[in-house]
This record gives structure tokens, sequence and C-alpha cells, in this order.
């Protein structure tokens, strides 16, 4: 399954590497192009190899041939010659191998642990190259070439593989595995870097080695501006640092580079989910801020992505899975798509359901997937009815998998009073997305463990609950309330009905001078000063922020994403204690007319339209209702306003990429100008 998604992901030829022939053969058929079968050799003898050409002929792959034969790797330039040549007969000759499909590994040792069985490793991997390709021309050759520096001081191994590199070349060598980044080109190179180099690597003597390492042993290569304390970390530090800083850019060449040294799944499974909790937990203390958490997560998902065709685990069924959405009736979903992604980048599988979730679909996904949870959000109050609702039925049908539950409108004692005694299930209460780490975690162990119990009480459960005496409200009649001044002038509107304005009806300039730019950067982006010094908060925003704002102005009328439209009208009404009733346009006309006192009575029947408004539990107990005329029609002004559609398209698009950040600032930058247009409706 592993070389399947490889196969279809990849367009480079796939490089199978077994030691069982059946293995390799089950690797094969999940090829579609030409692959390259890797370490071909004769090291358990020409049995095995015979069964590998088999497979060669059978499935038209090419080979990469190590001198390696039942004594063990060639050493010299003869041993490798002489195996080389073996196995060239058997591929070609007894097979019938295109020669032109055999890559030759020479191999090479280290001249830097000064045996003297491996002084002249470099003289007899050159020599075997040379004539390799002297007597077959048609074959290809290979080399791990850092081989040759092993156990040398890092900076003197870039200096010496750049060297043996260049010969090798000369050598005839067709390809090389080296990371190029660890390459110094000999042009930038002085004479007597270069000339310590070969001494060490083509006339050594007692005295080579230690001269190379005497030479190099204060040379510095330059290294992209890395600071000392970066440089002096280990490898996995060095993983966990670049995610903390969100650093994409530098993070790839490291894993990269990492990869040959710690396996891929240790890189994804334990290094960078470990980073990606401290991620968390700084977040949930209030030390890092979201759009850094952001950048972390994109990072996060560059780098699986890229490692993705080097992992050997597959997802098993028993991953611990969320499927969560935000509830029936409720569109937003930033911030269940931020859960999404935290939970994502810490190593749950998660299934995003998207918006206007019904439990019908809840129930589905989680049949479907398996799912050890279901996480129910929704920032509306009355969200927080539906997750009641859903638990209710949930109750009914005898489900008790735990479930998730978040939201800016719910509240601990909501949770506590109406939702754990309707459910026999584990509830989790989600402050914020860090709570959903921590409780899933909790859930993922219990799933392991389920006799160790589920503790379901989180920082949020843990503050001591403050019971509120709840004095009782009695709203008086509604003959008894203090009406506003209805006295005033009904104002007559330019019409009646509605009417649309769209962009080219509007001055975007004049309505991107309404956005609220403190409201985008602190609310909607999360960029705070909070933990910072004024000039480093300062320093942030001129920099950072203040030129992202302007970017996205011009790339919202560049790109033709602002699409505004603002739908308004006016419309007569009358108040019926707490409702609005609204009528016809048509009847505007007898409200200009000033022949619209009929009785309530006579004109309820005809009213379009009915809002209901609550009434304040103090005094004086006012309805927004009561503002507008009961005794005639009154004037409403209605007003409703959209930044346009390609937002949501072009948010989606930014989602889906892993561009984490500018999704949420371009959602957030949206909403404002929505809010802009509304002040200037």
């Amino acid at each position: 399954a592993v070389m399947e998604l490889y196969n279809q992901k990849i367009p480079l030829p796939l490089m199978p590497d077994a030691t069982r022939v059946n293995t390799m053969e089950a690797a094969l058929k999940c090829i579609g192009g030409k692959p390259i079968i890797n370490s071909v050799n004769l090291e358990d003898g020409e049995e095995k190899l015979d069964a590998i050409c088999r497979l060669a002929k059978k499935y038209g792959t090419a080979l990469v041939c190590l001198t390696i034969d039942e004594k063990g790797m060639a050493k010299t330039t003869e041993e490798k010659l002489n195996v080389a040549e073996r196995i060239y007969d058997l591929c070609v000759n007894r097979h019938g191998i295109d020669p032109r499909n055999l890559i030759f590994d020479t191999l090479t040792f280290t001249v830097g642990s000064g045996d003297l069985e491996y002084r002249d490793a470099a003289i007899q991997t050159l020599e075997a190259i040379r004539e390799l390709h002297k007597r077959h021309p048609e074959v290809g050759s290979t080399l791990g070439l850092s081989n040759i520096s092993f156990g040398l001081d890092k900076n003197a191994r870039i200096y010496l593989n750049s060297v043996f590199l260049h010969h090798c070349l000369e050598a005839g060598l067709t390809s090389v595995i080296i990371n190029v980044k660890h390459i110094v080109p000999l042009a930038r190179m002085s004479e007597e870097d270069r000339a310590v180099c070969e001494e060490l690597l083509f006339a050594p003597d007692d005295n080579s080695l230690f001269k190379f390492i005497e030479h190099f042993s204060d040379k510095t290569v330059e290294d992209d501006g890395a600071d000392e304390a970066y440089e002096a970390m280990t490898t996995e530090e060095k993983i966990a640092k670049l995610l903390l800083d969100g650093d994409k850019e530098r993070m790839i060449p490291m894993v990269e580079e990492a990869r040959k040294e710690i396996d891929p799944d240790k890189i994804v499974n334990e290094i960078l989910i470990d980073a990606m909790k401290v991620v968390g937990e700084l977040f949930g203390s209030g030390q890092m801020q979201l759009p850094f958490v952001l950048q972390s997560a994109e990072t996060m998902k560059a780098t699986v992505d890229y490692l993705n065709p080097y992992l050997t685990k597959q997802e098993k069924e028993s991953d611990t899975t969320l499927v969560i959405g935000t509830v029936k009736g409720d569109v937003h979903d930033v911030g269940k798509n931020l859960v999404d992604i935290i939970l994502s980048n810490n190593g749950f599988k998660v299934i995003n359901v998207g918006i206007k979730t019904d439990l019908e679909t809840y129930l589905e996904a989680e049949r479907e997937h398996k799912v050890q949870a279901i996480g129910m959000s929704g920032p509306l109050v009355k969200s927080t009815a539906v997750m009641k609702d859903n638990l209710e039925v949930m109750a009914e049908m005898g489900m008790e998998i735990p479930v998730l539950l978040g939201g800016a409108a719910l509240t601990r004692s909501f949770v506590d009073d109406f939702c754990r005694p309707i459910y026999k299930g584990p509830i989790v209460y989600c402050r914020d997305a860090v709570d959903g780490v921590i409780g899933m975690g909790r859930i993922e162990k219990y799933n392991d463990d389920p006799g160790a119990g589920l503790d379901t009480r989180l920082a949020g459960d843990m503050k001591e609950r403050v019971e509120k005496v709840k004095k009782e409200v009695v709203i008086p009649p509604f003959a008894e309330i203090k009406m506003p001044d209805r006295s005033v002038p009904i104002p007559t509107p330019p019409f009646w009905g509605r009417r649309v304005l769209q962009k080219e009806d509007l001055d975007l300039d004049m309505v991107f001078s309404w956005v609220n730019q403190r409201s985008v950067i602190k609310m909607h982006w999360g960029y705070r000063s909070k933990g910072m010094t004024r000039e480093a908060y300062q320093k942030l925003l001129s920099e950072t922020v203040y030129p992202a704002f302007e970017r996205l102005k011009r790339e919202f009328v560049e790109k033709d994403l602002f699409d505004p439209a603002i739908l308004y009208g006016y419309y007569p009404c009358r108040s019926n204690d707490q409702e609005l009733l609204l009528f016809d346009e048509e009847e505007g006309w007898n409200v200009d007319a000033n022949a619209d006192r009929e009785p309530l009575a006579d004109v309820i029947g005809r009213a379009t339209n009915i809002f209901s408004f609550p009434r304040q539990n103090r005094k004086p107990y006012r309805a927004l209702s009561d503002f507008f005329r009961h005794d005639r029609h009154d004037v409403i002004a209605l007003t409703c306003v959209s930044a346009g559609p390609k937002f949501s398209l072009y948010e989606k698009e930014l989602y889906d990429a892993g561009k984490y950040l500018e999704y949420n600032m371009v959602h957030g930058f949206s909403v404002e100008l929505a809010e802009a247009l509304a002040e200037v409706a």
C-alpha cells in the first residue's frame, strides 16, 4: 500500500530495497513506471542474484550493483573490478539484461580513521571507477561520496567531499549520492585548502591526516546566518527549533539531511509531534500568539508532506480519530478549523465534516471512519442548544462515545447542568484548541487501557465553581411598562421596498477606509502585545503586520476577491408587545398618506414577517419593538451586506494548501470588510 501511494504521487523512478526476493517482487508489482532495484550484490552468492535478475527482466528494471561478494565489501581496485565483472557477466550474459540498465557502486571507505588499511581508499575507488568505464562505457556508476570523510569535523568534511567529487567526476562517475548543500565549488576554495585535501586523498603519509585536521580546525563554511547556539544543537533539537520558529524554508533542507541518519517515522512521530505539543502548550499559556502557532502548523504540514515518500508506517485503523464539525444552523468554521489544524499536527486523525452539520452527518462519519470521539463546535448561543439536543438523541440511541464540546458561547455551567446529566458517555468541555489536544490525548490513553478510566475534567473544570443565586425576575404586564417617547414624527423614507448596491456602485477606497484596523490585527489576526516589550511589539507591527495589512488590501482588489453587495430597504411596520410586524412595501403609501390608522387587530393578518424580541429582565423592561408605533404604521430600515462569496472559496484554497496563517488573515480581514460595508450602508 505504501509503494502504491508513492507510485501515485512521485513522478521520478522508485528504488525499492529489500533483502527478500518475494518482498522485492511485491514492491515491483505496485510500480507503474520503470523502477530501479537497489543494493544488488553477491553477498549471498549467485543464486539470489539470479532471482533478482529474473525480476529485473520480468519488470524491466534497472539495477544498482554494489561491489560486494561472499567475502564482503571489496576494498582494493582489483577486488572492486573483479566483483563488478562477475555481476556484469551474470546480468548481461546469463540473463540478457541491457548493460545500460546497470549502475555500479564501487563503494568507498573513510580516509579519516587513521587506519592504514583505508589510507588509500580514495585512490582505490577512483581507479576502479576509471577502469570500469573504460571496460564498459555503457554502464552507469554511483557512489555514496560522503563516506570518504566519515569521522572528520563537519566543516572539514565539506571541503574534502567537494575535492573528492571533482576527481570522481573526472574519472567518469555518472551519478552521486550527496547533499548538494554540503558541497563547496572548487572556485571558492583557496589553493591551500584544495592542496591539503588532495594530499590526504592521493598522497597520504603518516602526517597527512594530522595536517588536514589542524588546517581545518578553525575553518568554517557559510551557514546562512545560523547562530552558534543553533549550530551546537543536535539534529533533533534543530528540527524542533525550526518547527517552533515556523521556519519552513530552512526546515525542508534540514529534514532532507536528517532522514539519512534518523528514521523519517521518528522525525514525524516523535520529534515533530513533540515539538507541536510544545507549540500547543505555549499557545495555551499565552506565550505564543495565534499567528505564530499557524506558522508552526504550516511548517509541520509542509515537512510531513515532504517526508511522506520516505515514511514506512501506514495509518492504522486504531489511530485515534475525531470527527469534528460546526453544529446545525451555524456557519462559523474558523475556530473549528483551528482545532483541526492543531489536532492534526499533534498526530491525531481529524475528519472535518464542515459547517451546518446535522447529527446524522456526525453519525455517518463516526460509522464510516470508526472514530474514537465526536467534536461539536459552534460560537453562537443557539449552537449550545443544538449540542444538547444532539446529546439527547445520542443517549436515546445508547451511544457512549466520547464527545468534545467547544465554542465561544459554551460555558462550563451549561455543560455541567444541561449536557453531562443527559449523556452517559464522557463529555470533554474544551475552552480552546489546546484543550482539544489534551482531551484527545486522554481519549487515546483510554482506548489503549479502558480499565484506567477517562478523566474528562480539564483546566476549565478545575476552578471552583461559584454558584450565583438567581433572583426570580417577574416582568410586569405590557400595559404597566413605561414606553419610550413615540411622539416623534415618523420619517419619510426615500423609497419603499428594497434596492441593491453592487461593486460598481461603491467606492472601494472609501469602504477600506472604514475597516477597523485595530480589530483586524488584534481580534482576528491575534497579534497582541502580551509578553512583548513596547519596542518589540512596534517592530512586529511595522515590519510584519502593517505590511501584511496593506498587501491584502491590494490583493483583494487585484485578485477580484472583494465583490461587495449591499441590500437595503424601507418597510412599513407596527409593534405588538414584543413583536414587530412587517408589511408589504405597498402599504408604505398609506403611511405617506397618513391613512394607516386601522386597528391593530384588522392589519395583523396582513403582516409578511414578524420579528420577536426579548424584554429586558430589569427596569425599564423594554424590547426593541417598543421603539416603533403600535397605533399606526411606522417605518423600519433594514440592511444586509456581504463582502462577496469569493472570499470563502479563496479561504478554502488556502486552508487545503496548508497556508494556515494566510487563511486566518484573509478571513479576519474579510469579516471586518463586511463590518465596514455595514457602516457605509
